[in-house]
Formats: structure tokens, sequence, C-alpha cells
């Protein structure tokens, strides 16, 4: 996954865990609301049932302070509160047995007191506010910790269910920057040996005017292999038309891209030549052999001091295209991923100007595979300096 994806997949995740801080928020407002209402609500119910059925302080249920006056005399709970009972409520109800119901702070604490007559009893109910603030910081932070774990849990899938509802698009973006590289460097191949053979004809006109039929059929020769490269790869970008396969002629397929090579080889100096074998056919989409083993040859022509020799064969049903260069040779570190894409051992600019971006071998790779076969780097039989890169194909 791409790192744009990546910090695309964690935004949603923060965005979906702020959305749901705010549904936890608003959702714990209103229960808060709520269970205040209702703690109030209850608070209210039992001072009025203890104003209206308590008789004696001993009465009193826990958290609640009772003063009982009645014509036999007066009773009040122990521990009664720094500033009750009350006396002008007391008088008041005695007076005109009207209820008289209040919030009362006291040093702090806060207090609900109630005083009404029954009778000729006069009751005041004094409940300690102190135990329904407890209640409620203890539901705050229950609802706190519980809102936070909730809200890690769900930043936590929607990270994990945004990435993994990003991933086909990553996968499709690799997929794009694959095919432009693959693209890109496949055409520079066919367009540089284009380029040469043009260069090659055009100092032939100006040194004595003759070009023959030969430069003008090479040259038409190129332009319809770089026409078939480009359709190659289109069929290869398009998943619902898979390309066609047909008896291929390797040993002709090699020579022609040897051929079309040999501009290049002689302007750098390099003897380029293919050793005659037997001729070997083998099944396959021709314009992607064609790129297999145009990338192997110049793969080669950019590592050779002097010579590159291409040998085709068929030992036991299997083809080979064998391309041996006398260059520096494959180093052990760069061997075990030398097929792999952006893998080079050449610096970024070698003596033909050209940028080399290690993705030659890697669709040499992919082309072989392809084609149920494989490609390998393998020591040269002589003992002498160099590499040889094998492309092995099933054979008719």
């Amino acid at each position: 996954m791409t790192s744009d994806v990546r910090r695309t997949s964690v935004r949603l995740g923060l965005q979906t865990g702020l959305l749901v801080v705010a549904v936890i928020a608003i959702v714990f407002t209103l229960l808060f609301l709520f269970y205040g209402r209702a703690a109030d609500a209850a608070a209210d119910e039992t001072l009025r049932d203890a104003t209206a059925n308590i008789d004696r302080a001993d009465e009193a249920p826990p958290g609640m302070h009772v003063v009982v006056v009645t014509p036999r005399g007066r009773t009040e709970s122990e521990g009664m509160p720094t500033g009750f009972p009350d006396e002008a409520a007391l008088a008041r109800v005695q007076r005109d047995g009207v209820a008289v119901e209040e919030d009362v702070v006291v040093r702090g604490d806060r207090y609900s007191v109630r005083t009404a007559r029954v009778g000729d009893r006069v009751t005041q109910a004094v409940l300690d506010g102190h135990e329904v603030q407890e209640e409620k910081a203890r539901i705050v932070t229950s609802l706190l910790v519980a809102g936070g774990v909730g809200v890690l849990l769900a930043a936590l899938v929607a990270t994990w269910m945004a990435r993994r509802a990003m991933a086909p698009l990553a996968e499709t973006l690799v997929v794009q920057r694959r095919f432009v590289a693959d693209a890109s460097h496949e055409l520079r191949t066919p367009l540089t040996l284009l380029s040469t053979r043009l260069q090659m004809v055009a100092r032939r006109a100006g040194r004595d005017g003759a070009v023959t039929g030969a430069d003008l059929d090479g040259v038409l020769a190129d332009t319809g292999r770089l026409t078939g490269i480009l359709d190659d790869l289109l069929v290869a970008a398009d998943s619902r038309d898979a390309p066609e396969e047909t008896d291929v002629d390797l040993t002709e397929l090699v020579g022609q891209c040897v051929d079309a090579a040999s501009g290049s080889a002689e302007q750098a100096g390099i003897s380029l030549r293919r050793l005659d074998g037997d001729p070997v056919r083998v099944r396959g989409v021709e314009a992607a052999l064609r790129r297999a083993v145009t990338a192997l040859v110049d793969n080669a022509l950019g590592h050779a001091r002097s010579e590159v020799e291409v040998t085709v064969e068929s030992h036991r049903r299997t083809a080979r295209v064998r391309v041996a260069d006398d260059g520096p040779g494959i180093s052990p570190e760069v061997r075990p991923r030398l097929f792999d894409r952006f893998t080079s051992a050449r610096t970024a600019e070698d003596a033909d100007g050209r940028r080399h971006y290690g993705i030659g071998l890697a669709l040499v790779a992919d082309v072989a595979a392809g084609h149920h076969g494989s490609v390998a780097a393998v020591d040269r039989a002589d003992g002498r300096s160099g590499a040889v890169l094998e492309l092995r194909l099933p054979a008719l």
C-alpha cells in the first residue's frame, strides 16, 4: 500500500473516531441529564414518603435525618447536620400547615429539606445530597472510561476497515505505476535501437549519398516491432482480452533481435554475434517474447566490454536463449534480487548517457513466467569474467 493510501486510511479512521466521540458525547450528555432528573425525582419522592409516613425519628432511612414534632413531644435523628433542624420552617408549617421544600447549602454541602404537617404531627426530613453527588460522579467516571475505551476501539476498527476498503485502490495504484514503468522501459529500448539505425542511415547518406534498401527495410522492421510492442502492452493492460499465443520460431526471433541491436553494438564498439544452432520453436506471444529477448540483449550490451554472444538451443524439450557478455559479472549482493524491479548493478547513468532503473530483467522474468518458463543467471562455462543470462521456455 502506498504512503498516500495509508495516510488516507488513517485519516478516515480518525474522522470516524471523532464522529464516534461526538455521538457518544451526545448520548452520554442525554443519559446524564435523564439520570439527574430521575435522581432528583427519586429524592423528592423519598422526602415526601418520609414526611408522610415516619412517626418516629429512628424510622429514618439511611442518609436521611428526621425531626418529628407531636403534641406528645419531639424526637430527632442522631448526628443531625450542623444548622439543622430548621426551626423557622418547623414553626411556619406548624402554624400554617403548608408544606415547605427547599435546597440548603451549609458549608459547601447540599441538603434537600421538606417540612410537612400530617394531622397533629409535623415532620422535617433532611436528605444529604452528598451521596447523590457521589453517585453522579461515579456514573460520569464510568461513562468517561467506557466512552474512552469505545472511542479507542472504534478508531482502531475504523482504521482497519478503512485500510481494507482502500486496499483495492492501493493495488490499482500499484498496478498502474507498474504498467507505466513497464511501458516506459519497453518503449525506450526499441526507440533507442530505431534511433541508432536512423543515425547510421543518416551517416551513410551524408558520406556517399547511398542508402541501401536493406537499411530502409531495417528501419521499417524496427518500426513494425515497436508497433507490435505497443499492441502487446495495450492488450496486457486490458484484463478482459488475453494476448493470443501462436507457434513462434524462436531462432528466427532471436536473429531479428540481434540484427536490430547490431547498430547499437557497433556504435558502442561491441561485437554482437549469434551462435547458429538448430531451429527451435515455442508456443507463446511473439511480441512479448521479442521484448524479453531484446531486454536480455540490451542488458548484455550495457555491461559488456567487447563482445556479446547469443545462443539458441533446445535440450530435453526446453528451449534456451543464452546471452553472455564479458563484463564485470554479477556481484553476490545483486544476484538474489537480480530479477526484482528497480534492481540494477549499474550506476544511475553509464557511458551511454541513459538512466537505468532496473526494470528490464524484471520484465523478462514476467514474460518467462507468463510462458511457463523461467530466467536465471548462470556461470560462464569457459571460466571467463562476465554474466550469462538464460531464458528457458517449453519447446515444441
